[in-house]
C-alpha cells in the first residue's frame, strides 16, 4: 500500500489484508490419504462447512528494513524499531455457503516515554458467500465476500494519547473480495488459492495533529482513501499428514489519499494539500505447517518485500495456531 512518514500506517494495510483471514481450513474433501490444512499465512479459502468455528490468533513482528521512492529504487531506512500485533480471526460457518468472521487487532505500542503498552487496533467484520462449487479432484470452489473496517484503533492525537505510532486506520472502508480454490496434483495434495480484493474509494478521515497520515501536532484537516488493489496466490504442499509447506505472492497497490485541508496559512487561510502518490508493492510469504491433529494447526512463516514504488519494505515473521471447533 501506500508510503506515509509514519511507519505503522505504511504498514497497516498491507498486514490488515495479509494477516488475519487466511484461516478457513480443514475443509477438504477426503482423498486417497488423511490430509490437514491450516490456509497459507496471507490468503483466504472458501466458506467452511455448517457450524464450523474456526479461532485462529497471529502472532505478527513487522521490522520495515527499507524504502521504495517514487522511482522504484531501493533506499536502506536506519532507526525504525520494529511493530509487533496481535490479530485474532474468528470465523463461523452458519451454512454450507455462508460464513462470517470477526478479527480483533491489538498492537504492542510505543509510547512517547519509549516503553511500549498493548493498544487496540482495528476491528474487521466479514462475510463470505459460496458462488460455485465444482466436482471431481480438483473440487474448484469460488466464493465472493465483502470486508469492514470498523476504526477502533487510534489513528490521530498520538501526542495527547501518548503514542509514538498510530495503531489504527481511523476509516470505516470496505472491500469486496474474491475468492478461488482448487486441488491439484493425483493424491489432491497440493491445494490453490488465488484472492483478489478491491477497496472501495470515498471513505473519510478526520485527523487532529500528530496522525497516522504523516500530519503534524497543528493540523486539522479530513483526508479521503483512493481505491486499493490486493491479489494473493497461494499453494500448500502437503508432505505427510502432519507436515505441509505452503507460500504466497502478494501484489498490493493503491491510488494516493487525498489530504482535503492543512494547517493556516500567514493570511489566516487553510492550506489546501494534494494528491499523494501512487503505490505498489510485491512481496512473498513462504511457511510451513504442522498438525499435532485433524483440529490443531500451527503455521509459522515470514512475509518479505521483493520490489515496490512509493511503498516501505518490509519483513514480517507471523507465527499462528489455527484451532478448529
Amino acid at each position: 500500500m501506500r508510503s506515509s512518514p509514519t511507519r505503522l500506517r505504511r504498514a497497516a494495510m498491507a498486514l490488515l489484508c495479509v494477516a488475519p483471514l487466511g484461516a478457513q481450513a480443514n475443509n477438504a474433501a477426503p482423498a486417497q490419504r488423511e490430509m490437514n490444512f491450516t490456509g497459507t499465512l496471507a490468503s483466504s479459502g472458501p466458506p467452511l462447512p455448517r457450524d464450523m468455528l474456526i479461532v485462529q490468533p497471529y502472532l505478527i513482528q513487522t521490522q520495515v528494513t527499507g524504502r521504495y521512492d517514487v522511482e522504484g529504487r531501493r533506499k536502506d531506512v536506519d532507526g525504525v524499531p520494529e511493530d509487533w500485533r496481535l490479530a485474532v480471526p474468528i470465523l463461523y460457518g452458519i451454512t454450507d455457503k455462508l460464513t462470517v468472521s470477526a478479527t480483533l487487532r491489538a498492537i504492542y505500542a510505543r509510547s512517547l516515554a519509549v516503553d511500549r503498552r498493548w493498544a487496540s487496533g482495528d476491528t474487521t467484520l466479514s462475510a463470505q458467500y459460496r458462488l460455485f462449487q465444482g466436482q471431481g479432484a480438483a473440487r474448484p470452489t469460488l466464493a465472493a465476500g465483502v470486508r469492514q473496517n470498523m476504526p477502533t484503533g487510534r489513528h490521530d492525537q498520538l501526542d495527547r494519547h501518548g503514542l509514538a505510532d498510530a495503531t489504527g486506520s481511523g476509516a470505516a472502508f470496505t472491500l469486496l473480495g474474491l475468492y478461488g480454490q482448487a486441488y491439484l496434483l493425483p493424491e489432491r495434495n497440493l491445494r490453490a488459492r488465488l484472492n483478489v480484493h478491491y477497496r472501495v474509494p470515498g471513505a473519510g478521515v478526520d485527523i487532529n495533529g500528530r496522525s497516522g497520515y504523516g500530519t503534524a501536532g497543528n493540523y486539522t484537516g479530513r483526508a479521503h482513501l483512493g481505491t486499493a488493489w490486493q491479489a494473493v496466490a497461494g499453494a500448500e504442499y502437503s508432505i505427510n499428514p502432519q507436515w505441509v509447506l505452503a507460500g504466497d505472492v502478494v501484489y498490493e497497490r493503491e491510488n494516493g489519499t487525498h489530504l482535503h485541508t492543512g494547517t493556516q496559512n500567514a493570511n489566516g487561510t487553510l492550506r489546501r494539500d494534494g494528491r499523494r502518490s501512487d503505490s505498489w508493492r510485491v512481496s512473498v510469504a513462504p511457511a510451513i505447517e504442522y498438525h499435532p491433529s485433524r483440529s490443531v494447526g500451527i503455521i509459522g512463516g515470514v512475509l518479505v518485500s521483493l520490489d515496490g514504488r512509493n511503498s516501505t519494505e518490509l519483513l514480517s515473521p507471523q507465527l499462528s495456531v489455527m484451532m478448529v471447533f
